[in-house]
């Protein structure tokens, strides 16, 4: 069950699965909760919701290895070798992606990182 946390317009403005004085139970397929979710769509289809956030998700799957990895209560050598090529690949397209938008920082020194050869998701040896 989820509960619709509200705002003083009586938006929903956040969910939650616990039962809280002043939240209202909803239907995850409430016309609110689908607007607040950003899928209010007649033609909605949950496994299709999934597929097109699995790039977002994966990206937030690579943060959270970095920050296990940055605390030092996962090393990166733990990983298998073909994940590990797979992990730093990804971490340079990503460096290379912030690296070409414009930054206040980028902009007043001028410097900008070299792109490098990645991985491609196919690559046989991996």
């Amino acid at each position: 069950m989820l509960y619709a946390i509200r705002n003083t317009e009586g938006r929903i403005i956040g969910l939650t699965e616990s039962a809280r004085p002043g939240l209202q139970a909803v239907d995850v397929k409430n016309r609110e909760v689908l607007e607040f979710l950003s899928i209010n769509d007649e033609d909605f289809s949950a496994e299709d919701f999934l597929d097109q956030s699995d790039v977002g998700t994966v990206r937030i799957i690579e943060d959270i290895i970095d920050i296990l990895i940055a605390k030092n209560l996962v090393l990166f050598t733990d990983f298998p070798l073909a994940s590990q090529k797979k992990l730093l690949s990804r971490k340079l397209a990503r460096s290379i992606i912030q690296s070409e938008s414009p930054e206040p920082d980028a902009q007043t020194t001028g410097t900008q990182k070299a792109p490098s050869i990645l991985i491609e998701d196919d690559e046989s040896w991996l």
